[in-house]
């Protein structure tokens, strides 16, 4: 890759930073690396393909596009081909579920969100639906 290729992947990689679910140190701890390297990957674009992929699973941005800056940034996304993920038949029914569902799936997989913590939530929003219900 030459200079501009990096420096393009650099800025997809901020862009994932900045709009993701995790803040940058939150990044670094769940992918076991230093926190200067997620710094440099955010300055120079410069990351190995592993570490792209479990960043791309951490943010919920899609491998190709933080790679190579090809199709759609995100499974909410639309694009031509079938459905790829369960987030792109939500998506196209509601957005706002869809970024719900993609909260959850980065907190856990960040161990952010426990199975008690995922027990609770999910016990609250069948309290909400048996509220509306009566």
């Amino acid at each position: 890759m030459n200079e501009r290729d990096y420096n393009a992947r650099a800025a997809r990689i901020r862009e994932a930073i900045d709009n993701g679910p995790l803040a940058m140190s939150e990044i670094a701890d769940t992918m076991g690396v230093a926190r200067t390297s997620v710094l440099n990957w955010k300055k120079k674009g410069n990351i190995n393909l592993d570490n792209l992929r479990g960043f791309a699973q951490l943010t919920g941005f899609r491998f190709w596009w933080l790679a190579f800056g090809e199709g759609p940034k995100t499974y909410g996304d639309s694009d031509d081909s079938p459905s790829q993920s369960p987030l792109a038949d939500i998506a196209k029914a509601s957005p706002e579920h869809a970024k719900l569902v993609e909260c959850v799936a980065h907190l856990t997989a960040a161990r952010v969100l426990t199975p008690a913590l995922a027990e609770g939530i999910t016990c609250t929003l069948n309290a909400v639906a048996a509220a509306k219900k009566d």
